[in-house]
């Protein structure tokens, strides 16, 4: 069972509404486009964008990382080598003390 609702339409929001009957199609659309008169002409040339030390640092840091090799093969070929000599020695202790470290944080 639906109950009917009479004059609460589009028409009837008020004067800010997009289907006002006062205001023609072309006259909003004039008024929008000289709002955004600078989106439709495009970019002044006095326009600029400046970052921040801080982000012109972490920019500087992502190009850093991007540039350089994500691991030390070097220092994964020799960790590989000990282990198939039987020689790679685990400092539990180490370990440990990381984890102790990691978790206090």
């Amino acid at each position: 069972m639906a109950n009917e609702i009479n004059g609460f339409g589009p028409r009837n929001l008020g004067p800010n509404s997009s289907l006002d009957s006062s205001r023609s199609r072309t006259e909003a659309k004039g008024e929008s486009q000289q709002a955004t008169g600078s989106a439709t002409t495009g970019i002044k040339e006095d326009d600029a964008v400046t970052l921040s030390s801080g982000a012109s640092q972490l920019q500087e840091m992502g190009q850093a990382l991007a540039e350089s090799a994500p691991f030390d093969q070097a220092k994964v070929d020799l960790i590989k080598d000990l282990i198939s000599q039987g020689e790679y020695q685990i400092d539990s202790g180490r370990i440990a003390e990381k984890l102790r470290q990691f978790e206090t944080l």
